[in-house]
């Protein structure tokens, strides 16, 4: 047996009677997820997967810490163990498994050498499989901005969704995800039919994750009424050739899962010695008007309350709703009274930055040729919308394009169906990235709860926070705590909103105040779909956000990260229903020092928000 191993966490490899490969990963030496198969299937010859004999093993340990130009600490721990397994077929075909051990869980990545017997090839299956004891609980989704149900890991149906979430029986818990997705299919989870309690690997084509026309949620499906649709897809590869990671955070206990989202960092290229001088994260309002004087108002607002960006969204360029959608955006809507170039220049005579929405129809044939307008007009960056997203070929268009941005100098807030596995560390232009079912959709409490434990643990999503519309679902105290919560470094602000919807409630200055990269995150305490706290620092201020489900509960927050011998003073921002006003959050400030602990009654729903300044 391999062993590849970090603190309490290690992942495992042996081969059995038949030359099979078999991992497991282990934590404080039990295992969480027990022995399950690896192994490649290809296109017309034999599977890479038996008759297996190890030829080779090294092993490496790797001190070190990566400081990003943003995220949601300011260092980030990158020391892991590292064992490669070298493994020869009966037919002289070589792979190397790489396993590696961090704090906060285990990889494992296939690598097929350069070699004759295997050069070029089509994969058509991994024999990845996930294998839990009897009794572990999943939290499947189906659908990138679906909703999630809890069931046994054997009752778990269709395409799931990653990151995916278990609890084991005897306590403990496995986040499935994958890190350096960037020449590859996508991955998504599905029930092995051929084994107990185990899920394996799926390679998906277009759809997302759906396997029924019920369970179709959000903006999932990006193809086009004259395009093939297909749940599979392959990968043509050419040695020498590595797979995207396999990632399993671990856990003790829920609380820990929150704010472990550093393996796809760490498992992603590092960026290149190239000027990101240009990358600067801020938070942003949407110009829900398209017009001229709208965007001035927006450009406005945005420069008065602390926000430094203002989004055009769908439209700007011509209807979406047209026949012809691949309109292209190098003009303006002859049909709109929107002089952008104007908005432009103001918007930098204020110091705000505009952000254009570019729907795949029209970034698929005119991004080349859009990119230079785009920059001689001052752009600031593009929103990437309905990108296709499964198969290889789009994996692999939408990192070019991202890259072109960046020759450009242009960030980019990429829409609907993408997830992150770590393209912001190669890219750092990449500020955010939606994949997620935000508020667009007004989503209920006990979704928001599960959200911080689950899918934030792949990077950051934008949620698209709203506030004054009355469609949402939960208090205004719990939706200003979404802003700490959530990690976006382009946060959307008031999504749903107008500059006029303002009526001078004071409690939005904590979204002035509030950050949107950090310096230390801290998972303070939490269940899964319960309620979730999150502090959060930049320079001497902490912010926190503690959001609840539909239960009223009472909880703590210890203040133990505040610095020793000092005193903080504590803005709390809560639900306070007795209130005569339209938001009906109170406002009221203690002294606190790291020795304090605040208590709160959490409505249904309900939540709270501290800003904590030293004294």
């Amino acid at each position: 047996m391999v062993e590849a191993s970090y603190g309490e966490n290690s992942i495992c490899l042996s081969l059995d009677s038949s030359g099979k490969i078999w991992y497991t990963v282990k934590r404080n030496g039990a295992e969480v997820v027990l022995p399950s198969r690896l192994g490649l299937h290809f296109a017309n010859s034999r599977p890479l997967y038996d008759r297996f004999t190890i030829t080779k093993v090294t092993k490496r340990n790797v001190v070190g810490a990566l400081k990003p130009i943003y995220g949601e600490r300011a260092e980030i721990d990158e020391s892991f163990e590292e064992a490669t397994v070298c493994v020869e077929d009966d037919l002289g075909r070589r792979m190397e498994i790489r396993l590696r051990a961090y704090f906060e869980g285990t990889a494992l990545q296939y690598f097929i050498p350069e070699q004759e017997k295997l050069n070029n090839f089509t994969i058509i299956q991994e024999d990845t499989s996930f294998a839990f004891p009897e009794g572990s609980l999943a939290w499947e989704e189906h659908g990138v901005e679906g909703e999630y149900a809890v069931k046994r890991v054997g009752d778990v149906s269709g395409y799931c969704e990653r990151p995916f979430a278990v609890q084991l029986p005897e306590g403990g818990y496995v986040l499935i995800h994958e890190a350096g997705l960037t020449d590859y299919a996508r991955m998504l989870i599905v029930k092995d039919e051929e084994a107990e309690n185990t899920l394996r690997v799926h390679l998906s084509g277009h759809l997302c994750g759906l396997f029924s026309e019920n369970d179709y949620v959000g903006y999932g499906f990006t193809l086009n009424k004259d395009e093939t649709d297909s749940l599979v897809s392959n990968v043509e590869g050419k040695a020498p050739f590595a797979t995207p990671w396999r990632t399993f955070i671990l856990a003790d206990h829920a609380a820990e899962l929150l704010c472990r989202s550093n393996m796809v960092l760490n498992l992603s290229e590092p960026c290149k010695a190239e000027d990101f001088t240009y990358v600067k994260p801020g938070k942003a309002l949407r110009d829900v008007l398209l017009s001229t004087q709208s965007a001035f108002n927006c450009i406005d607002f945005c420069a008065d309350h602390g926000f430094q960006y203002v989004l055009f969204d769908g439209g700007w360029y011509g209807s979406l709703d047209s026949e012809n959608k691949a309109i292209d955006p190098r003009r303006e809507d002859p049909e709109r009274d929107l002089d952008l170039r104007n908005v432009i220049s103001y918007g930098k005579e204020k110091g705000i930055g505009i952000f254009l929405y570019v729907d795949r129809t029209a970034a698929e044939p005119y991004l080349d040729a859009s990119l230079p307008v785009w920059k001689e007009w001052g752009v600031a960056g593009i929103k990437l919308g309905f990108v296709k997203v499964g198969p290889q070929e789009w994996t692999r268009w939408l990192v070019d394009a991202v890259k072109k941005c960046h020759e450009y100098g242009l960030m980019v807030n990429i829409h609907d169906a993408y997830r992150p596995t770590g393209l912001s560390r190669t890219y750092p232009n990449v500020l955010t990235q939606e994949g997620i079912r935000g508020n667009e959709h007004f989503p209920t409490a006990t979704h928001n709860t599960t959200l911080p434990f689950v899918r934030f643990q792949a990077g950051a999503g934008d949620y698209t926070l709203c506030y004054f519309d009355k469609r949402i679902k939960v208090t205004h105290a719990h939706m200003l705590a979404m802003g700490v919560i959530v990690y976006s470094p382009m946060q959307m602000m008031f999504w749903y909103d107008k500059p006029s919807d303002w009526n001078g409630e004071e409690e939005i200055e904590f979204w002035e105040k509030m950050p949107v990269t950090w310096d230390e995150s801290v998972g303070i305490s939490g269940e899964i779909g319960e309620y979730a706290i999150i502090a959060r620092r930049k320079d001497s201020k902490w912010f926190i956000g503690c959001i609840n489900n539909e239960k009223a509960r009472a909880v703590k927050i210890p203040l133990h990260f505040l610095d020793a011998g000092k005193k903080y003073t504590a803005q709390i921002y809560e639900d306070v229903l007795e209130l005569d006003t339209r938001t009906k959050v109170g406002i009221r400030s203690v002294e606190v020092t790291k020795d304090s602990i605040l208590e709160f009654h959490l409505e249904s729903s309900g939540g709270s928000a501290i800003y904590l300044k030293p004294m």
